[in-house]
């Protein structure tokens, strides 16, 4: 190859990425903007008739088009033309000719009818069928939608799903769902597949090489920073952009928090969790998903609940805070926000409205919590519930103890989803007024305050 040759294709690998930089700065835009609403009225289809098809109209055959020229005929002494013998002939033949066009006209005119009669019947039936669609169709859609205000899961599921996909549905670039609602912690678990890391071109430029085994071009390698600033960039916009249009969709307040779970898939490592959100509603709406300036979405995506890969380009995947399950979710399934939102629900019910968590991770939480003068005392409990380990030890119950003590409780509650072992039962005993709830128990309250399930 010529020295010329790979001159020029070297500046053409070099648009070509160019090109490609431009699309990633377009898709920035346009995930940087809201997502089209997606509301039942939206959804409602209207019946409009289509126009009749216009029957086939014909003129019958006129005396004028085949009556013979009398020009050329002598004139008799009257002024009027003499009709010789030529002529009767010429015009006997052409009355014999509009006479059978006369009967054609009349087969086909009836032909014509009965056809016309047969559209105008078939576009009746069509236009019933058409008006009975949509009528159907709107019906089904006034059911759905008072499943979705019932919080019916399915019917959530399906509203946000749609959302996600309005949302998700760029020019070139489509950024799959799915959709679990837990009804238990009205939390949705969502699953994003992202773009992979190759919407980022890794060169932006191509010189000739001196090897021409390689094809005699080579690429100028991108900053490898570079790369991951600007692939973050776009994870966030995707992740931001998808939950700016839940919360947009949620127009009946269904939704306690969200866990978004943001995947990319390859032929290395499968499926690998390269960030995951758990927000609740007070993160959500705190401020803006969608920051004007693309330098602040990475950092608004990290003011949320949020892990996320320093390195996507690296094989190290980051834990999500929950899963999705098609039934009633284990423990270990709910992220920390889930949980402790589960908790503080069950003992508001309970009794215990004004809740006051001072510790919140990963196996569990401690909470601060004041009775309403009917089931409990008005005055401060100590509450921990935990989820992990799966048979607490007395050290731990130990441990309540002390900070009832330091907070001067007047009780305390130790729930666990798991067991207790018996010294941490004998601990308990030595400790007045300290309640121990074990996993049974906690599924029972569960069921009875909240008529939700717990797994495990």
């Amino acid at each position: 190859m010529t020295g010329r040759r790979r001159a020029v294709l070297a500046q053409q690998y070099t648009e070509v990425a160019e090109a490609a930089e431009q699309r990633l700065d377009e898709l920035l835009d346009l995930a940087a903007e809201p997502s089209p609403a997606v509301d039942f009225d939206a959804l409602r289809r209207e019946y409009t008739p289509r126009p009749l098809p216009s029957a086939a109209v014909s003129e019958p055959p006129r005396w004028a088009d085949y009556e013979p020229d009398m020009a050329g005929l002598p004139v008799g002494h009257s002024g009027q033309p003499l009709l010789d013998a030529s002529y009767q002939q010429r015009l006997a033949s052409a009355r014999l000719t509009h006479q059978r066009a006369l009967r054609e006209y009349r087969d086909q005119e009836r032909t014509l009818r009965d056809r016309a009669e047969e559209v105008r019947l078939a576009y009746e039936r069509e236009e019933r069928d058409r008006a009975d669609a949509v009528r159907s169709y709107n019906e089904r859609l006034v059911e759905y939608r008072h499943a979705y205000e019932d919080g019916e899961p399915a019917a959530v599921e399906s509203v946000l799903e749609r959302a996600l996909a309005a949302a998700g549905r760029l020019p070139g670039l489509e950024v799959p769902a799915r959709v679990g609602y837990r009804p238990l912690t009205r939390t949705a678990v969502i699953d994003l597949v992202l773009p992979g890391v190759g919407v980022v071109p890794p060169a932006l430029a191509f010189r000739v090489s001196p090897d021409e085994s390689e094809g005699g071009v080579e690429p100028i390698p991108r900053p490898r920073a570079q790369c991951v600033e600007r692939y973050l960039l776009l994870v966030a916009r995707v992740a931001l952009r998808a939950l700016d249009a839940v919360v947009a969709a949620d127009t009946e307040s269904h939704l306690d928090g969200v866990v978004l779970n943001g995947r990319i898939v390859t032929a290395e490592a499968g499926e690998t969790t390269l960030l995951s959100v758990d927000a609740r509603r007070g993160d959500l709406y705190a401020r803006t998903l969608l920051p004007a300036a693309h330098a602040d979405a990475v950092a608004r995506l990290r003011e949320l609940p949020c892990r996320i890969s320093d390195d996507p380009y690296g094989p190290g995947p980051v834990a999500p805070y929950g899963v999705s399950s098609p039934t009633a979710p284990l423990p270990e399934e709910l992220s920390p926000g889930e949980f402790s939102g589960l908790a503080a629900e069950l003992f508001a019910a309970m009794g215990l409205p004004d809740w006051d968590a001072r510790l919140v991770g990963r196996d569990g939480l401690l909470a601060i919590a004041h009775g309403d003068g009917a089931t409990f005392v008005e005055q401060a409990h100590v509450v921990c519930v935990a989820r992990r380990p799966a048979v607490v030890g007395a050290e731990a119950v130990r441990n309540v103890a002390e900070v009832m003590d330091e907070e001067a409780a007047h009780a305390g509650i130790w729930a666990t989803t798991g067991s207790f072992h018996p010294q941490a039962v004998l601990a308990a005993a030595d400790c007045a007024g300290l309640r121990l709830i074990d996993g049974g128990e906690l599924r029972a309250l569960i069921r009875e305050h909240l008529g939700a399930e717990l797994g495990g």
